[in-house]
């Protein structure tokens, strides 16, 4: 019997059409909210942010050119020119804010029908890129060439120009051509928008005219000023002054990454050395910018230029010529290695005078060397003997009250006997201020002696010498300058060297006492007398009164900073102690008995004080000496120092003196009056 059949329940499978419209709910959602904040965004962008986005479109179509201006000048303390600008006819590109390379081949060759400059520094990689520019001759290059890339793409041009560098040679330009090239590397290498000198020296009325009447056909060539230093009072200070680049040698190497990031261009001039480079932010001014919209017609003046702000130095240019000619004049010959002059006024630093020459002892020929005051150290001699007595009066061994010691020769044992040049095997009883007068090395060898704890005796021995008597006499001697770099406003200033103070030196401690084993600069010196003569406070050197500003439309200097006088220390003696030293550098020139060491000075009016010095030491193998001076004039704002190295005769050692005396008739002639 058949079963009947069983009804089957209706079970619908999930439809998923079911499910749509809730997920189309929720995109259209998400959809919806989504175009929501983009006409949030779209009105915030078109309505609040307009003004800036039309800000930045123009400014993307307009760019700032920067307009060259003239150099500082430099002036003597008397307000006579020293430094000067002189304006010269040149030849300039402009380049544009888009020209592309074939354009500027163009401009190039035309330009160089009229236009004729120096092709010596071509590069080797602007000869072959200009030789390629011409199709005739690069279609010769890349038939050279084996699987050559498509002709135009910048791998085919760095395969024909390397080709052609390789074998410039086979590829030769006429001497037209190089002029062309030449003009086209000066092109290339300017930003756009800036200012490229194409030349700058010998420009004809002919090249002018040529290129004035053509400009429409080689756009951006100009007929321009270019300005050069020139010297209206002559070069005597020039090694001071030092050294402005041209257009040809651009901006120094060593810095040009640093100057074009200063806004510089690479054809700028700029200070390569001393004041010129020292001063240069003060001396070089702000260019002028002017803004140019997408046409160059529209032009805007963003910031006025101004020409560099002028110098004015401390130095008098008449007495800085006269003694520079007392040095070339007066120099022994032999082996003297040359002769060095510095005048400083003591209560503000400001430098009067500072000389030098440097004479070749193979041929006699001299060179000016102004700069080696600064540069040029040596050992000193006896000069130093102020600062020596100074620093034992301060370090508690002698006092100013009482310092009285024998002269007498030191025999250390197992070395050569040393004495003073006037008392050979003697005893001779001497004060702090006779022993300057007589310039004993004997009472400074014992000052040496006391501050590291030991007497002096016959055939003794420097074992239990304190090795801190090194220091104790080197920071008494930089309390006055001596040692340590004055921070005089050139660069280049060198602090000489220091003698080593290990333990197989310790004899050198007897030398260091006297000035004969530690070196100084001429400038190092001066700055030492200075400080004795303001009463021991050390002033820092410059060359720079002040700086000015001559506004537009004006005949006169605004004063802009005027140098400030710089303390850099002080002695920190008593009034006592340092009416000894004044006292002992009376005597030196106006003392009595046979052996004052200044008596030569007596005669000069008015009366200085003054330390004489003598150092032994060896050129070429030889015996020879440098001749030393510090002088002042009591309470009066000036203070010279004198080094004459290597000369070869004795009887000569005392030369420092004639110079002195011969310096001192100068400035009181030349810069103030003698009362």
């Amino acid at each position: 019997m058949q079963q009947p059949r069983r009804k089957k329940k209706n079970r619908r499978a999930p439809n998923s059409l079911t499910r749509i419209p809730v997920r189309l709910n929720v995109l259209l959602g998400i959809v919806i909210l989504l175009l929501v904040l983009l006409g949030l965004q779209l009105a915030n962008l078109q309505i609040r942010k307009q003004a800036s986005f039309k800000e930045e479109i123009y400014s993307s179509s307009k760019s700032l050119e920067k307009e060259r201006v003239q150099r500082g000048r430099i002036y003597d303390d008397t307000g006579k020119v020293i430094v000067d600008n002189k304006g010269t006819q040149a030849i300039t590109y402009r380049k544009p804010k888009s020209i592309d390379e074939a354009e500027m081949y163009r401009v190039a060759n035309e330009t160089g029908k009229y236009l004729k400059i120096d092709t010596d520094q071509l590069s080797p990689t602007n000869y072959a890129t200009y030789y390629v520019l011409d199709q005739k001759r690069a279609k010769k290059v890349g038939d050279s060439i084996q699987n050559l890339a498509t002709y135009g793409s910048d791998a085919w041009m760095r395969q024909v120009t390397k080709y052609v560098m390789k074998h410039e040679s086979d590829f030769p330009l006429t001497d037209q051509q190089k002029n062309n090239a030449m003009l086209y590397q000066k092109m290339s290498g300017a930003y756009a928008l800036s200012t490229v000198y194409l030349k700058t020296n010998d420009v004809t009325d002919e090249e002018i005219a040529n290129i004035g009447e053509r400009q429409s056909k080689m756009p951006g060539v100009k007929v321009g000023i270019f300005y050069t230093r020139e010297y209206p009072s002559g070069d005597g200070m020039s090694s001071i002054i030092g050294s402005v680049s041209n257009s040809k040698s651009g901006l120094p190497e060593s810095e040009v990454n640093t100057l074009l990031a200063q806004g510089y261009s690479r054809d700028d001039s700029v200070g390569t050395s001393y004041l010129e480079q020292f001063y240069e932010s003060a001396l070089s001014g702000s260019k002028k910018i002017v803004s140019v919209g997408s046409s160059t017609s529209k032009r805007t003046v963003v910031q006025n230029g101004q020409a560099g702000s002028n110098l004015n130095l401390t130095i008098n240019a008449k007495f800085q010529e006269d003694l520079q000619k007392i040095l070339e004049d007066n120099i022994p010959g032999g082996l003297t290695e040359g002769a060095y002059a510095v005048a400083i006024n003591p209560k503000t630093g400001g430098i009067y005078g500072m000389a030098g020459v440097h004479r070749d002892n193979d041929d006699g020929k001299l060179t000016s060397d102004a700069l080696g005051n600064i540069n040029r150290a040596q050992v000193v001699g006896s000069v130093v003997k102020p600062a020596m007595i100074t620093t034992s009066m301060m370090n508690n061994v002698i006092s100013a009250q009482n310092n009285a010691i024998n002269d007498v020769p030191i025999q250390i044992a197992g070395t050569a006997k040393k004495s003073s040049w006037f008392n050979q095997d003697g005893s001779v009883p001497l004060t702090a201020e006779t022993a300057l007068q007589n310039s004993s090395n004997s009472y400074v060898m014992q000052m040496m002696l006391k501050m590291g704890g030991l007497n002096y005796y016959p055939n003794m021995t420097l074992g239990n010498l304190d090795h801190d008597v090194w220091q104790k006499m080197r920071n008494g001697f930089a309390r006055f300058g001596l040692g340590v770099k004055t921070g005089i406003d050139l660069p280049g200033e060198t602090t000489g060297i220091k003698g080593s103070t290990d333990g197989s030196h310790s004899g050198n401690a007897l030398d260091e006492a006297f000035g004969q084993y530690d070196t100084f600069t001429p400038i190092q010196l001066a700055q030492y007398a200075a400080t004795i003569a303001n009463g021991g406070y050390r002033v820092q050197p410059h060359v720079v009164g002040s700086i000015s500003q001559r506004q537009q439309n004006s005949a006169i200097d605004q004063l802009q900073t005027t140098i400030p006088t710089k303390v850099l220390g002080t002695v920190g003696w008593s009034a006592s102690e340092r009416e000894v030293i004044w006292n002992g550098m009376n005597l030196v020139v106006n003392g009595s008995g046979p052996y004052v060491t200044g008596s030569t000075l007596k005669d000069v009016k008015p009366g200085i004080y003054a330390k004489t010095g003598t150092a032994e030491t060896f050129t070429k193998g030889q015996q020879t000496y440098s001749s030393t001076g510090i002088s002042f004039v009591p309470n009066r704002d000036v203070a010279i120092a004198i080094v004459i190295p290597g000369i070869s005769n004795q009887s000569q050692d005392g030369i420092s003196s004639e110079f002195t005396k011969k310096i001192w008739e100068a400035y009181w002639k030349d810069v103030e009056n003698a009362q």
